[in-house]
């Protein structure tokens, strides 16, 4: 780093500052004069414009250019080489499309490109077009839960301890990385970390399993013990909304089911949108610092103590009672505050505290597939498991959206009393339900109340439709008005961008390539490649194949040739000139020396 100018030297920049502000000044000689009288110092005039700028402010009050702002490249285009580039970026984010190759595909469908690649460039940053900057677009919405219990975030994730016997071991870097997967592989039971979040609160629960892999034998034990209560663990119960990633254990069958059935809204977020659930990410992140660091220094030997001690971690961070840890929660509003506290206030949220039902209900729903069953007039009948006999339910409500014979889907409702959730097809595909409450009230001989009465009441069935089933066929294009989550789905698809473009012609990207008239260029003669190989090959004669002769006899006897018998004497000639048989290609001249030698027998017999 340069030494600072003496005060003297910044008086003297400041007083050249103020000349060189004036009207009419003439900046070259003034800096000339200023280098002169300084012996010369500093060697360039680039370097006292430098001094002004950092000594006395300088800012030259330069005339801007009658054009400044304006460009011969129109915004349309402008766009199209933007959105050419985006449409091309990887899932991982690398671009994969230059600017010119974007501009040539530009050019070929119909816009007109007149600047260079640079200046493209610079417009694509001013206009933030660019792909760095459409990387980081997308904004996050800052989003609340009500009242504790509300919504939960679960994220399974791979441990970095694991047991081999009663020994504990930590995954290094050195040893477990992406590029060393047979170290990995060694370690047939890893150790999964299950942790769950409370949004409105932040109260955070952990706990491991030792598995292959993820499953969701695994997450079904997770959730009955995190929504379960636990001594020692303030927050319990069922929420109303789960959000989670893609993983194939939380989108199997069972967990499904028996989300469902609990009445728990469950939602993934969409791929690369981890974000979405940025809250269990840093309960993962603090349990890693706050609990896990402390392992090494205190090992455990099985993951029955694993659990054990963090069981009581958890019991003490949320309540804020380790020492010297601050665990308390800073809030947008600037308070801190324990995250038992905001959990406590579940009591002033009647029906927001929800019980998880016995396991063995819970259970039932991870086994099997949904059940189905046949409507008739009306009715279904399902065995319940919290009833444990059949169960009837009444459709009559819904007659117009079902039919006589129609096959639907059903699952046991945990909430209520021996509901049953019903699956209703739908003609644009989506997932509809109801959730039916059983008939309840039967006569003494066992048939529902609200029968009809024979002989004392008329009532005619309601009109049951069957269910229209409707497709509806559209082109999704990349037109006005696309978002950004229709675009993400349109690129998964991988459907053809700008499609309708060019009269529904789409973009002009390579059919134009191979007609540009190209300049003709003088070469030398080439020379003949003269291997061995090739001379022979030159050299080389097709063989005709051979016909015996009777089959040549037969051939030249045909139509097409002599058409009629050979004579004995034709055929006597015939086996003197080609005694090992006739080569095909010979049947011509044969054709002539037989015709002769048949004429002369005639001749010579008359």
């Amino acid at each position: 780093m340069a030494a600072p100018l003496p005060p003297d030297k910044v008086q003297e920049l400041q007083a050249l500052a103020s000349r060189l502000v004036q009207p009419g000044a003439r900046r070259g000689e003034l800096i000339a004069a200023y280098r002169a009288a300084n012996g010369g110092e500093p060697a360039s005039d680039a370097t006292v414009y430098r001094w002004l700028r950092q000594y006395a402010g300088y800012v030259p009050d330069r005339k801007p250019r009658s054009d400044k702002g304006s460009s011969r490249l129109s915004e349309d285009a402008l766009a199209f080489i933007a959105s050419s580039r985006l449409a091309s970026v990887r899932a991982d984010g690398r671009g994969t499309k230059p600017i010119a190759v974007a501009m040539d595909i530009a050019a070929q469908s119909g816009f007109t490109i007149n600047v260079g690649e640079g200046t493209v460039a610079r417009r694509l940053r001013a206009c933030q077009m660019d792909l760095a900057t459409q990387a980081k677009a997308r904004t996050h919405i800052r989003m609340r839960s009500l009242h504790p219990n509300h919504v939960h975030q679960i994220d399974p994730s791979l441990c970095l301890i694991f047991y081999i016997g009663k020994k504990q071991y930590i995954m290094e870097e050195a040893l477990f990385n992406k590029n060393k997967p047979a170290a990995m592989e060694r370690v047939k039971l890893k150790v999964w970390r299950y942790t769950r979040y409370d949004h409105a609160s932040r109260a955070i629960d952990v706990r491991y399993f030792e598995a292959a892999g993820e499953n969701q034998a695994s997450l079904f034990e997770f959730l009955m013990w995190t929504w379960g209560q636990q001594p020692g663990r303030l927050s319990h119960g069922v929420p109303k909304m789960l959000l989670w990633d893609k993983g194939s254990a939380n989108t199997s069958a069972g967990i499904r089911r028996l989300l469902d059935a609990l009445g728990v809204q469950h939602e993934t977020h969409a791929a690369h949108h981890a974000w979405a659930k940025g809250g269990v990410e840093s309960a993962n992140y603090i349990v890693e610092r706050q609990f896990e660091s402390r392992l090494r220094d205190e090992p455990v030997t099985s993951i029955e103590q694993l659990n054990a001690a963090s069981l009581a971690w958890v019991r003490d961070y949320n309540a804020n009672a380790i020492q010297h840890v601050d665990a308390r929660v800073r809030c947008d509003d600037g308070e801190l505050r324990v995250r038992d506290d905001m959990w406590s206030t579940i009591l002033q949220m009647p029906g927001a505290l929800v019980e998880m039902p016995e396991r063995k209900v819970c259970a039932w729903f991870m086994h099997g597939k949904d059940d189905q069953r046949t409507v008739r007039d009306n009715r279904i009948t399902f065995v319940h498991p919290q009833a444990g006999k059949s169960v009837l339910y009444d459709l009559e409500p819904w007659a117009k959206e079902v039919y006589n014979g129609q096959r639907l889907t059903v699952a046991p409702m945990l909430i209520g009393t021996y509901a049953l959730r019903v699956w209703l097809p739908a003609a644009d595909g989506s997932d509809r339900h109801i959730d039916v409450e059983p008939v309840r009230e039967f006569d003494q001989f066992g048939r529902p109340l609200g029968s009809v009465v024979i002989g004392q009441e008329y009532r005619t069935a309601p009109h049951s439709a069957a269910q229209q089933v409707a497709k509806q066929l559209a082109a999704t294009t990349w037109g006005a008005g696309t978002s950004l989550d229709e675009a993400e789905r349109n690129k998964t698809a991988n459907a053809r961008p700008f499609a309708h473009m060019n009269d529904g012609k789409g973009a002009v990207a390579h059919s134009h390539l191979g007609k540009t008239e190209l300049p003709a260029r003088l070469l030398p003669k080439a020379e003949p490649v003269q291997t061995a190989d090739l001379v022979a090959a030159r050299a080389a004669r097709a063989v005709a194949p051979v016909l015996t002769l009777f089959e040549a006899a037969r051939v030249l006897s045909g139509p097409a040739w002599l058409g009629k018998p050979l004579l004995p004497a034709q055929l006597a000639l015939l086996r003197q000139l080609h005694p090992e048989g006739v080569p095909e290609d010979q049947l011509p001249a044969l054709q002539q020396r037989l015709a002769t030698r048949g004429a002369l027998r005639v001749v010579g017999s008359d």
